[in-house]
């Protein structure tokens, strides 16, 4: 089992990887992007969580583990790709960075810790997650998810999204603006 650190390092690697390839100009499809995105929600989404609030709930563990086996077949996609492209030992080499990355070994630069969002208690019913939101996405879709999953969400400045509710409900919100923000995710499990 990868740890939530494991797997935001994995995506990290993927996601230069990613970068890498569209500077090759490869074709990546939309829902590839949208994989990618919305494995970076549901990480930051669970690491957003103390551990021992995370440890009582075993829907996370589920939704844990949905995202290793996500983040593990975009690595099988991406290694693909890069392999057609420049060869084996290429391949070999990102392979060898993104399993570093998943199993914590060695140095991984992580991305500076969130905001710590201080407004919503911490609490053992309580879920909430914080995202950016996109610039395309009307507030009103926002709001009006918001109500149908009886939730609250806050807005400020710089677009970043809080939602926080009771945790089923969180997470029914955090899959429906998954879709509205990325679509739906259609890679083959």
């Amino acid at each position: 089992m990868i740890s939530i650190n494991g797997l935001r390092a994995g995506w990290m690697i993927l996601n230069e990887l990613l970068g890498e390839l569209s500077k090759m100009d490869v074709f990546i499809p939309d829902l590839t992007y949208a994989d990618l995105r919305n494995s970076k929600m549901v990480i930051e989404y669970l690491s957003s969580y103390e551990e021992e609030i995370r440890e009582a709930d075993p829907q996370d563990d589920q939704l844990r583990e949905e995202t290793e086996i996500k983040i593990q077949d975009l690595r099988d996609v991406l290694m693909t790709w890069i392999e057609k492209e420049k060869g084996v030992d290429v391949r070999k080499t990102w392979d060898e960075r993104f399993m570093r990355a998943i199993n914590e070994d060695g140095e991984v630069e992580l991305p500076e810790q969130p905001t710590p969002i201080s407004d919503i208690p911490r609490e053992k019913d309580v879920g909430f997650f914080r995202i950016r939101l996109p610039e395309d996405i009307p507030v009103e879709i926002v709001s009006e998810i918001a109500e149908d999953c009886e939730v609250l969400v806050s807005l400020d400045g710089d677009r970043h999204l809080q939602v926080s509710g009771k945790k089923d409900c969180v997470r029914a919100a955090m899959k429906r603006l998954g879709k509205v923000f990325y679509g739906e995710s259609k890679m083959e499990k």
